[in-house]
């Protein structure tokens, strides 16, 4: 199956050489799925998708933005997720993309008075028997780098995990969207470079914290948010497409 990827942001450029640009990292994700090819939109800069037919399956990346921001690019992202979802299309959002997709559908996305979710931090499992039936342990530690959240889910999704900090982590709406606040993407080097940016901003005492985390805990439970993906992938190609 072709997967659509709909960029909303890249890596900072001194950090390309090493670890490529953002939809390399999901195309390692994806290795040893049913996904089988990519075509990449750099929405962010205006590259957007004519059709939501043009795959079979979309990802919706993270971003250093917000979907509150009024940059236009948002907006058409976030109407291409309502005709994903018009025309059952299966959508999967990862951090920002987990936030529009729930933005676009009528669901609440603020920042969070929590403050940052850095690091490695844990989340509850509150429905194991997911739609896509995925073995999850009841609490997975997962790598996360955000401040705004989702704090009422759009209609018709079910939240599959989360915790006091972050309630609404993972959710899903039948076997047509999927979305999850953390990054399985992202690897414990990645994410300990991209912080240390965010020190100024997000200060000492959070960077030093998610810092520990990932010595603690590595990747944590990464494995086992990719595989609840690569079931949502493949229940796509076991019904053919035809979501109902």
């Amino acid at each position: 199956m072709k997967l659509g990827i709909l960029l909303c942001d890249d890596h900072y450029p001194d950090s390309i050489p090493t670890y490529g640009h953002y939809d390399d990292a999901f195309k390692r994700m994806f290795e040893d799925s049913c996904i089988s090819t990519f075509h990449s939109y750099r929405c962010h800069e205006e590259d957007y998708p004519a059709s939501p037919n043009e795959c079979d399956i979309w990802l919706v990346t993270g971003s250093k933005w917000g979907v509150y921001d009024t940059d236009p690019w948002i907006e058409v992202v976030a109407q291409f997720v309502r005709e994903c979802d018009e025309f059952n299309r299966p959508i999967i959002g990862i951090c920002f993309g987990h936030q529009i997709i729930h933005y676009a559908l009528g669901g609440r996305v603020e920042k969070s008075a929590k403050g940052w979710g850095m690091g490695v931090y844990p989340i509850n499992v509150q429905n194991p028997a997911n739609k896509l039936d995925t073995p999850l342990s009841d609490q997975l530690n997962l790598i996360a780098c955000h401040q705004d959240q989702v704090l009422s889910p759009a209609s018709g999704f079910e939240v599959i995990a989360g915790s006091d900090f972050c309630p609404v982590a993972m959710a899903q709406k039948s076997h047509t969207a999927l979305t999850m606040q953390c990054h399985p993407e992202f690897t414990p080097d990645f994410l300990a470079q991209l912080i240390e940016r965010l020190r100024e901003k997000a200060g000492d005492e959070v960077v030093d914290s998610a810092l520990e985390s990932l010595k603690r805990f590595g990747e944590g439970d990464r494995k086992q948010a990719i595989s609840l993906i690569f079931d949502f992938c493949l229940a796509q190609g076991k019904s053919d497409n035809t979501l109902k």
